[in-house]
């Protein structure tokens, strides 16, 4: 019936599951369709309700009424997402009344713990409070939140206190960066690729403005090392197309000189490979993870493209200019272009270090037995 009754085919491209499930969720629960079951009967759709007690508990039910979040098709998803949140606006789940610290009081996540602080509600209450504002999709409030509980936990020199909110500050800026609000993709149904492309018009503007001749910016290639004291050398190349990461385009390198124990070595080795296999695509800019060294390290190199590079320390994109002078940019850290090489970055660092980490277990295996 399905089928015989579709008349056309739509979709909205999300940046990852979890913001597929909670537009999925607000979209379900907005519209009410047909065919969307799990919308018509209570007893088969999962949703996140905030119980009424005196410390009160994020639960999973099958009741709408009330919920915070919902509805999601199996119990899985909701407690992934709580998982997640919790980092952020830690809770307790354990039975009431909770009469000493429960386990994940240990490990920050059950922070205050009623089994602690006796009738004292307040920064727990606070936490729920966030904790319902995560599940709604607004971020921003939260992080705001959380600042002005650092900065007034600083002044007084409670430095305990605004350590935690750093760290929930952190937690919840780690989580935005891949997690974007339903109401802003319900507002703009394009935003992932609006947001890819004004990344890519960004990067080329500023390197345009640093003097460079930039075409058009359709592949980007990222380079990044690992070893241990120039042991199981290994490095990664990330791609990303017109903004988009493509995973089935990255490729690992094993660094195949046994000399090559400093990093600008190890990039001169790998950029010499990469381009000396003719079927690749050729990329229109490279970026490599580092400073001025691993740049002088691939002017040795004829490259059929302009090559910059990002500082880890200060997130500081450096660019070499045709005078032969390096042009240093620390944007801040919404800058769209410095988001897009970020997320190469932190990429080419989880690629690399993934064949690194192979190779010393393989070692060690080998050892043992």
């Amino acid at each position: 019936m399905l089928v015989k009754n579709i008349a056309s085919l739509d979709f909205i491209r999300v940046g990852s599951e979890t913001e597929a499930l909670l537009l999925e969720s607000r979209l379900i629960k907005k519209f009410q369709p047909h065919f969307n079951l799990i919308s018509k009967d209570d007893k088969s759709p999962y949703y996140i309700t905030i119980s009424k007690e005196k410390f009160p508990r994020p639960i999973i039910t099958h009741t709408s009424s009330g919920s915070s979040a919902g509805p999601f098709l199996n119990s899985l998803i909701p407690r992934r997402i709580l998982g997640q949140f919790r980092r952020v606006a830690p809770f307790c789940t354990a039975a009431r009344p909770v009469k000493k610290p429960c386990f994940y009081s240990h490990i920050g996540l059950c922070n205050p713990c009623p089994g602690s602080i006796g009738d004292n509600q307040l920064a727990y209450k606070t936490n729920i409070s966030r904790l319902k504002q995560l599940l709604r999709g607004r971020f921003e409030p939260v992080a705001a939140e959380l600042k002005r509980s650092m900065s007034a936990a600083a002044e007084i020199r409670d430095f305990e206190t605004a350590a935690k909110a750093r760290d929930r500050l952190q937690a919840l800026a780690q989580l935005r960066s891949h997690t974007i609000s339903p109401d802003e993709y319900l507002q703009n149904p394009n935003l992932i690729t609006d947001t890819q492309q004004q990344a890519v018009t960004s990067l080329k503007d500023t390197l345009v403005s640093a003097g460079l001749e930039i075409g058009q910016l359709h592949r980007i290639e990222m380079y990044d090392n690992a070893h241990l004291s120039g042991k199981f050398a290994t490095s990664a190349m990330t791609v990303a197309i017109d903004g988009e990461l493509l995973h089935s385009q990255y490729r690992h390198f094993r660094i195949k000189n046994a000399a090559a124990v400093s990093d600008t070595a190890m990039m001169k080795e790998v950029l010499t490979r990469r381009f000396s296999a003719s079927d690749w695509p050729t990329p229109d800019l490279i970026v490599l993870d580092g400073g001025i060294p691993q740049l002088s390290a691939a002017k040795e190199i004829v490259l059929p493209c302009p090559v910059i590079s990002l500082a880890k320390q200060n997130e500081t994109i450096i660019i070499p200019r045709p005078d032969g002078e390096f042009f240093h940019l620390t944007p801040p850290r919404n800058f769209p272009a410095l988001k897009l090489l970020q997320a190469l970055r932190d990429e080419a660092h989880r690629f690399s270090r993934r064949l690194h980490h192979k190779l010393i277990s393989k070692t060690l295996t080998s050892s043992k037995a």
